[in-house]
């Protein structure tokens, strides 16, 4: 009998030319985390704009041949139309599955901050989608305008905390990572400033592809160890280090579970690595 070869199939790509542009962005998204802390409005739009405007000309400069350039304006074309005329509706609904659910917003917000859009996690930090209480006489809606008022609060725990424990986890996969590392370590210490996850995110999806799918898996265990334990604690902008550090209710414990979780991300990467041989 004849024996039939087992086939792999590779999907081969380089999208490491991608890292320059891609630490300019992670600078950038301290700028705009700056502007944010200082109540500049619109700041996630501009990040949103300058990521377009830096990423999608290098991204095209590189592809060479005409079919290939118009595939992806012809993709480009079609994520416009589904922004335009489908986004906006399925945010509202997503935000609604997601009103006592911090575990799937969580993940959800994951998916949605590796392409700069930031409306799903506003409509959960600002709207009743992310909780309403009537505090001191006045109703507040949104996690995060409710963690202002009112810190030690139950949307903290649900919507917030998992936040500052993804960026451990973050950390740990890093860590993990050998290639590359300068521009990796770059990329992750203006995340860990920031608090804004776009850039990392883009980082692993499009270069270290492997590890963006183990993100998306802490994203779930960040935000679930957060809302089982109800590990009380928030911010006021974007959840950086340095919110984390001006917060001081429950700091211990988060740091705790935090470092934790860097060791276990690291470990898990590391392991998956190797009996995966990536």
């Amino acid at each position: 009998m004849r024996k039939i070869k087992k086939l792999k199939f590779t999907l081969k790509y380089d999208f490491s030319f991608l890292l320059k542009p891609l630490m300019l962005l992670s600078f950038l998204s301290a700028v705009t985390y700056g502007l944010k802390l200082l109540g500049v409005l619109y700041t996630d739009k501009i990040f949103f704009s300058a990521a377009v405007i830096i990423m999608i000309p290098f991204l095209l400069n590189r592809i060479h041949t005409f079919y290939n350039k118009i595939t992806v304006m012809i993709l480009l074309f079609i994520f416009v139309l589904l922004y335009l005329y489908v986004y906006d509706d399925l945010m509202i609904f997503l935000a609604g599955k997601c009103k006592n659910n911090g575990v799937s917003f969580g993940v959800l917000n994951a998916l949605f901050s590796t392409f700069g859009l930031a409306d799903f996690e506003n409509l959960i930090y600002h709207t009743s989608y992310g909780g309403a209480k009537l505090i001191n006489g006045s109703i507040v809606t949104g996690a995060v305008d409710i963690f202002t008022v009112k810190e030690n609060c139950r949307e903290g725990a649900m919507f917030l905390c998992g936040k500052f424990l993804l960026l451990f986890s973050a950390s740990g996969i890093s860590l993990s990572i050998k290639k590359r590392r300068k521009e990796v370590f770059f990329i992750t210490f203006f995340t860990l400033l920031s608090g804004n996850l776009t850039v990392y995110l883009l980082m692993l999806l499009l270069v270290f592809t492997p590890y963006y799918f183990i993100f998306l898996l802490f994203s779930f265990i960040s935000y679930f160890i957060a809302n089982t334990a109800m590990i009380k604690g928030g911010f006021f902008a974007n959840g950086s280090l340095f919110e984390l550090a001006l917060y001081r209710d429950n700091i211990v414990q988060i740091l705790a579970v935090g470092v934790f979780l860097c060791a276990v991300a690291y470990y898990f990467s590391r392991l998956a690595k190797e009996r995966l041989k990536w």
